[in-house]
């Protein structure tokens, strides 16, 4: 990709869509932890799929989320109009509906694993809200950044703007 490529927006949103597939991969692999470890088999199925599921999940994350922010970096008309834009999703809430679902997610969460530590100290229960908090702190960082923005910019089109 030259510094000078363009990301059109149906491709930035799939780039999104695939960083959403692989947090879910990662945080059901999470989810599954605790009941494929319980199964008593001499070759478990379940727990390779699960292992398998948690190192495709993170790597997939991973590079997706450092291909968008790469994009984001080398795209001259989105850089030109958002100088002083800097905002890392880490410290940012609520800026959109989708956002604001994940940051909901993200507190009821937390909540949530606090109740269970406290009260429930079931493991199952335990796991499923870890699940929950990673993938809504995964989605609560991209979609609260300046990637988020990016992903949904939408150039201006004009004479002398061609598009690859």
């Amino acid at each position: 990709m030259s510094k000078y490529s363009v990301v059109s927006l149906k491709q930035r949103k799939k780039m999104l869509y695939v960083y959403s597939i692989f947090l879910f991969v990662l945080a059901l692999s999470i989810a599954f932890m605790p009941i494929s470890s319980m199964v008593k088999e001499d070759i478990n199925i379940l727990l390779y799929c699960t292992g398998a599921s948690f190192w495709i999940g993170i790597i997939g994350t991973i590079f997706m989320a450092v291909k968008i922010n790469y994009c984001r970096r080398v795209h001259v008309h989105f850089n030109g109009q958002n100088i002083k834009l800097k905002q890392c999703g880490l410290f940012h809430f609520f800026q959109n509906k989708k956002a604001m679902i994940a940051d909901i997610l993200l507190l009821v969460s937390i909540a949530g694993i606090v109740i269970d530590k406290i009260m429930i100290k079931n493991i199952f229960v335990l796991f499923i809200f870890s699940s929950s908090l990673l993938y809504s702190f995964g989605m609560h960082c991209m979609l609260n950044g300046i990637n988020y923005k990016y992903i949904n910019y939408q150039e201006e089109r004009n004479e002398n703007y061609e598009s690859n």
